[in-house]
């Protein structure tokens, strides 16, 4: 009889350790998602990136994901500072839509193992190759821009201007020094540079600047920045049969709203293909007009995709920076509603790029 109070023990210990197992097993997990604060004075918040993340997880209630904001200010020196905050209060999964020139200065929080970075906006080659828990689902300006160089290569005429936005230069200078060269590799066309803080951007001031004998105009800017269709018109009207090549960081419907009849002549480069060309692309951005009321821009497909990679790791029982990182890059691999990603051994992706006009994304 004297065994029985032992054995109770033992079964209430062996629940609690159950319990404990069940707990850990299915507890949520913080992700911080970016916000965007405004980049330009009037410019509104952006939060078109926590609602995709929002509605994956109306898709997916038995996610284990808890969404936490990460405002992006817009001061670079910001960056670090707001992720070390996040870090203080537990979160260790962050999907950011840090660009450049904040993600650079922020690659100290993601050295150590302590947490972990899904990136769907940085191109800097300054991140590229380095073996650290700041990973990338988007191509780097290298590959971007040897995108765009080919693009241009295979369009008639000699004379190209490229106006490039100074705002973002971690992004912007090594991107004109890629596509420079591997435009003059492929041959065929004389580069005309011209600078431009593009949020600065004044039709009656900066005309000159789009001025000149042109048979091609390269926006080299990005940020999803509605000013940019008003320099295409712009530079339509001085140049009405001239291309407007665009970044893939300009493929915004403001952007395409601004730009008006300069929208033919516009042509978008992107790792994402045209929504007309892709059912999945289609049906994303129909699900998000159907509960927002609006069509994003294309960079939240990328945060879709975060979020179906992190809960794909945290289902396998990866719930560590560590662990996360190990499922990410060991697996040669990931299938998610959009297409495949391969992640190289230092979390770098290579992409196809896909080129169509500014107006195919439009609902049809």
């Amino acid at each position: 009889m004297r065994r029985w109070p032992w054995l109770l023990l033992a079964l209430a210990l062996a629940g609690a350790a159950a319990g404990a197992w069940w707990w850990q097993q299915r507890r949520p997990i913080p992700v911080a998602v970016g916000v965007d604060l405004p980049l330009v004075p009037g410019a509104a918040i952006d939060p078109s990136d926590r609602y995709s993340a929002d509605l994956y997880l109306e898709r997916h209630p038995g996610s284990r994901i808890r969404l936490v904001n990460m405002h992006n200010a817009p001061d670079p020196a910001s960056g670090p500072a707001t992720v070390a905050a996040l870090k203080r209060q537990g979160v260790r999964f962050f999907i950011t839509t840090q660009a450049s020139s904040h993600a650079v200065p922020s690659l100290s929080q993601f050295a150590t193992g302590d947490a972990l970075a899904l990136n769907v906006s940085a191109v800097s080659d300054q991140l590229s190759g380095r073996d650290d828990y700041f990973l990338r689902l988007v191509p780097d300006v290298v590959q971007e821009q040897r995108a765009m160089a080919r693009q241009l290569s295979r369009r008639p005429g000699r004379r190209l201007l490229v106006l490039q936005d100074t705002g973002n230069r971690a992004w912007s200078d090594p991107a004109f020094a890629v596509f420079s060269a591997e435009l003059e590799r492929l041959g065929g066309w004389r580069i005309t540079q011209r600078q431009l803080r593009v949020a600065d951007f004044d039709p009656r001031r900066h005309r000159p600047l789009l001025e000149g004998d042109f048979d091609a105009v390269y926006l080299l800017a990005g940020a999803f920045l509605p000013i940019i269709g008003n320099i295409s018109q712009l530079s339509h009207q001085l140049h009405p049969q001239a291309p407007i090549l665009l970044t893939p960081w300009a493929r915004s419907p403001a952007i395409v709203e601004n730009a008006g009849p300069a929208n033919a002549r516009s042509l978008v480069v992107s790792p994402y293909p045209a929504r007309g060309a892709s059912a999945a692309v289609a049906g994303y951005f129909r699900r998000f007009e159907q509960r927002y009321g609006y069509t994003p821009y294309a960079m939240t497909i990328g945060t879709s995709q975060a979020m179906e990679l992190l809960d794909q790791a945290f289902r396998s029982g990866a719930t560590t920076p560590a662990a996360v990182k190990r499922y990410l890059l060991e697996r040669p691999v990931h299938h998610t509603s959009f297409g495949p990603i391969r992640f190289d051994a230092t979390g770098d992706v290579r992409a196809a790029f896909h080129a169509f006009p500014a107006l195919a994304d439009r609902a049809p």
